[in-house]
Order: structure tokens, then C-alpha cells, then sequence
């Protein structure tokens, strides 16, 4: 059999035989013999032409909802490239100085909004932060973003949070909580504590008011809303502030002529009682005529929302029965919460650049916002002033 096929394979006048000219074998006859009933079986059997298609004609109506899955599948492929976060993180650190490390948490969505909140020590920052990235207010504590002040900070009179940190929510709205500002704790940190922080130029006193303008001004250009957080009605310390801050916010870095950036103002007032609530009123009035000459106000308005004190119940504990709840003089803090976080996600987002922007564009611009801050001639010239 192997001669057979060796001399059908020699060139006969010139020419090399066909395969399908050989005699048949049984294919477990020989390994030549297989590789050649296999090319002849390919020769013999054409390969079946492709059937052409017609398009079929569809409606706008399907084209468009075919757009509309196209588009919220790339929205969803680029979300599902951000890491997950469970925790927020620090964009400043306990000296003030810019960490990268939120970056890796953004995305190149261009839908996003950026939410700050700012207030004194104690007033309930983090918290209320925590609850706006969606935390439930009678959730675990250990569960929140933003770590709220623990009982041994409260008792010891320090602050929780140094810096600035940033969550963001699924809802790619992007969370800044602060250290507070006017803090008496980071007061006594710079004259009894680290004294790194302490300036050759300015009094101990004066550099707090300088770092909570800092911080202002910082938030009032990367921040579509700020919710200012105070734990009385109508306190003038944050709204003095305000105004000076909205004084020596720098212009924007892109040197153009457009209109400055300002964001929506919310003033909350934490741990309200009855009597707070029933002057709501008086409070709007009086708060009113202390930023009638501000710009932040002619936003969108004056917002003021009132919160009482969320006291979770005690674990173990028998809740008393519905006869012996009484009229509080006001609503329920879920009640009162929910309506403060549909008004700040609600409100127009405003232009913070002259160019569209993404979450890690913004990032970048937050660095770049505070870089011009830290050489600020008019806060250094501000400094001086109170000084003298």
C-alpha cells in the first residue's frame, strides 16, 4: 500500500495527479492516506456561499431605544471601572497638604455633583455627610462613610475629622466633609500641641481663621451645593465667614470672563427642639437680613432646614407604647432629614469651569484650586490685616 501511493504521487508527463484520481482506502489504513482523503473531501464539498441578508427596515422608535441602551451600557461600563468605596478618604491630610489617592475611586463621568459640608466642632458634619451618601439615620454607626465623633473624642473636647476626605455615592454625587472651622481643638493643637503648625507671622488665633477661610474658599470653587451645618438657630459665626470667604475667593484658573462660580448655600441647623421649630420664621427673617448682601443667597434663594435631635434608640430597650408618645412640636428626624436631602439633590448644577468637565478632571482642578490658596496674596494680606 505505501509503494502504491508513493508511485501515484511521482509526476507522470510533467504533471502531479489529483487526489480524487486515487484509488479508495480505508481511512485507518495509513496516516498518508488520511491527510489525503481529507483535502479531498475538502476539494470535492465546496464551501456553502454565505446567504445575503437583506436589512430589515425598523422604526425610529427602535433605533432610538437601541441609542438609549448603547448609551446607558458605556455609562454603566465606565461606572463599573471605579472602585468601590466603603469608606471615605483623605484629598487633605492632618497637615493640609494634597493626597492622590481619591483618584482612583472617579471615573470620566461628566454627570456628577459635587455636595460639601462645613460647621463647627460637634455639630453633626460627618454625620449628616454620611446620611446624604445614603446611610440610614438609625443604621450602625461603624456603616457610615464618614466616621462620625466617637464618645472618647467627645469627652476629650477634640475634633474627628483633620483635612478634608471624600466619599462618593453610586449616585456619583462626590462628598466632601472638613475639619471644622473656628475649632478651640485645633486652636490648642497649635499652641500646646504639634508646633509645626505654628507660623513665624500670625498669632495662634489667626491661623485658625486663615485655615477655616481656606477652607471656605476651597469648597465654594469645587462645590456645585454647601451645606453649612450649625447646632443653634441663626448662628452669625459661619455666615461672617461666608461673607469673607466669598470676598477673597480668587477668580477662576482659566483667566476667562466668564460669570465667577458660586454654589448653592444650605443652612442646616442640627439638634433643634421645640422652641426652635416654632420660631422657624423669626430664624428665616433674621437669617435674611445677615446675607442680604451676599451673592451666595441670590442662588437659588434662602435655604434653611431645621433637624432634631436623632435620638436612636437604645439597644435592648422596650419602646413605650403609641398612647404614651407624645406631640414632639415638630416632625421626626427621617421625616425632616429626607426633605433636606431632596432639596440638595434637586438643585441646578452650576458650571464650575469654562469646559466640561469629568470626575477625574475635577479632581485634578480641586488639587490645582488648592495649590492657589496656599499662595493666596489676598489671604496673606487678609492675615496681616488681622494682625495689626
Amino acid at each position: 500500500q505505501h509503494y502504491f501511493i508513493q508511485s501515484n504521487l511521482r509526476m507522470v508527463e510533467g504533471e502531479r495527479l489529483k487526489p480524487k484520481n486515487l484509488p479508495s482506502f480505508k481511512e485507518n489504513d495509513s496516516p498518508i492516506h488520511t491527510i489525503l482523503t481529507k483535502e479531498t473531501r475538502q476539494k470535492e464539498s465546496p464551501e456553502p456561499q454565505a446567504v445575503k441578508t437583506l436589512p430589515v427596515p425598523t422604526s425610529s422608535s427602535s433605533t432610538r431605544s437601541r441609542k438609549k441602551a448603547s448609551i446607558h451600557q458605556t455609562l454603566l461600563n465606565k461606572l463599573s471601572a471605579a472602585n468601590e468605596m466603603s469608606h471615605a478618604v483623605p484629598i487633605l491630610d492632618y497637615q493640609l497638604q494634597w493626597v492622590d489617592k481619591g483618584i482612583e475611586y472617579l471615573t470620566d463621568n461628566k454627570d456628577f455633583c459635587v455636595v460639601g459640608v462645613i460647621g463647627g466642632q460637634g455639630v453633626g458634619k460627618s454625620t449628616i455627610a454620611s446620611m446624604l451618601a445614603g446611610a440610614r439615620p438609625t443604621g450602625a454607626r461603624r456603616s457610615y462613610m464618614f466616621w462620625p465623633q466617637s464618645r472618647d473624642v467627645r469627652e476629650n473636647g477634640v475634633n474627628q475629622t483633620y483635612g478634608v476626605y471624600m466619599a462618593v455615592s453610586t449616585e456619583r454625587f462626590i462628598f466632601l466633609d472638613t475639619q471644622p472651622i473656628l475649632s478651640h481643638s485645633l486652636l490648642d493643637n497649635i499652641m500646646y500641641g504639634d508646633r509645626s503648625f505654628m507660623s513665624e507671622h500670625l498669632s495662634p488665633d489667626t491661623q485658625i481663621e486663615i485655615q477655616s477661610l481656606q477652607m471656605l474658599t476651597f469648597l465654594m470653587s469645587v462645590c456645585h451645593v454647601l451645606v453649612v451645618i450649625s447646632d443653634f438657630s441663626v448662628d452669625p459665626m459661619p455666615v461672617s465667614l461666608l461673607k469673607t470667604a466669598e470676598m477673597l475667593k480668587p477668580p477662576p484658573l482659566d483667566n476667562t470672563t466668564r460669570e465667577e462660580h458660586l454654589p448653592h448655600v444650605v443652612f442646616v441647623y442640627n439638634f433643634s427642639d421645640r422652641s426652635d421649630f416654632s420660631q422657624r420664621e423669626d430664624h428665616k427673617a433674621t437669617l435674611q437680613n445677615l446675607t442680604k448682601h451676599s451673592k451666595l443667597v441670590d442662588q437659588g434663594g434662602l435655604m434653611a432646614y431645621w433637624l432634631p435631635d436623632n435620638k436612636l434608640p437604645v439597644r435592648g430597650a422596650t419602646p413605650p407604647p403609641p398612647q404614651y408618645l407624645q406631640y414632639q412640636g415638630h416632625a421626626s428626624f427621617q421625616h425632616c432629614f429626607e426633605q433636606l436631602r431632596n432639596k440638595v439633590f434637586s438643585l441646578p448644577r452650576g458650571s464650575l469651569s469654562s469646559h466640561p468637565l469629568t470626575e477625574k478632571t475635577w479632581f485634578h482642578m480641586a488639587a490645582r484650586v488648592w495649590d492657589s490658596l496656599q499662595k493666596s496674596q489676598q489671604l496673606i494680606e487678609y492675615g496681616r490685616l488681622l494682625q495689626s
